[in-house]
């Protein structure tokens, strides 16, 4: 009984954590626990029935969400190898990746467009020069691109190699050198690696904003509860109520550090 329920107790021990995301984690931990469920030829009657009957009820969950549990796994890099997956479904998500972040930088462009498109406002004062644009006067921006229509197949000012041409090609190349850096180890923060690879993968950053989150739980009230009763005993029934609040207060905000300083005070 207890090998059987070690692991799930592990399991909910992580998806307590409140500091990091762990969205992330859930399609990882889900395959490890049907894994763990699968029946063993030495198992009781009674284990083989637990097994399953917890493997049933575990393969139900996250069906309609499976797609966005598994881009949040690829966008944390302590599993974006995604061992849990097919080959196929790993690549299947990156897509899904790519895709997202095609949208992504097709708003910017859009935003960017509309910006330099909106004119001043009725009777607002420009500083900068009206310029008429005869066939005397062409603006530098013209003349480079008519000089990329003659010349561009046979001249080149940059590496063609190095030249990415669309946003597909953007988010292309940023996945494919996300997924070929080393991944982070377990123990690692990832909202910290994410602020240190922000500008090197930056439209994968902005998806890392958007999927790894922490999942509502009910976890933290019933802490405060907890803490509650064992501050409150029979003992300390002389305690007001507003002193029992600033204790819980205390109790969940004031980390060890910050004891350990005012001891020293």
């Amino acid at each position: 009984m207890v090998k059987l329920l070690g692991p799930v107790k592990a399991a909910t021990t992580v998806m307590c954590e409140e500091e990091q995301p762990t969205v992330s984690v859930i399609a990882p931990l889900q395959a490890k626990l049907l894994d763990h469920l699968k029946a063993a030829s030495e198992d009781l009657t009674l284990i083989t029935e637990m097994k399953e009957t917890m493997k049933r009820e575990l393969e139900q969950r996250y069906v309609d969400v499976q797609q966005v549990l598994h881009k949040a796994s690829a966008l944390d890099p302590r599993f974006k190898k995604l061992p849990f997956l097919r080959e196929e479904e790993r690549d299947a998500t990156f897509q899904c990746l790519i895709q997202d972040g095609l949208q992504r930088l097709d708003q910017k462009d859009d935003t960017v467009t509309q910006d330099e498109e909106t004119p001043p406002a009725c009777g607002q004062a420009t500083n900068e020069p009206q310029v008429e644009i005869t066939e005397e006067h062409v603006p530098p921006s013209k003349k480079l691109k008519t000089l990329e229509a003659l010349f561009g197949d046979v001249l080149y000012t940059v590496d063609p190699n190095q030249m990415i041409k669309t946003s597909r090609d953007l988010a292309q190349a940023e996945v494919v050198k996300y997924r070929e850096t080393a991944s982070l180890n377990l123990a690692g923060n990832v909202l910290e690696w994410w602020k240190t690879h922000q500008s090197e993968f930056p439209v994968l950053a902005d998806l890392a904003k958007e999927y790894l989150c922490i999942p509502s739980t009910s976890v933290p009230s019933e802490r405060v509860f907890s803490t509650a009763g064992d501050l409150v005993r029979s003992e300390r029934s002389a305690l007001s109520p507003e002193h029992v609040d600033q204790l819980i207060f205390l109790k969940k905000n004031l980390s060890k550090k910050n004891t350990e300083s005012l001891s020293l005070l």
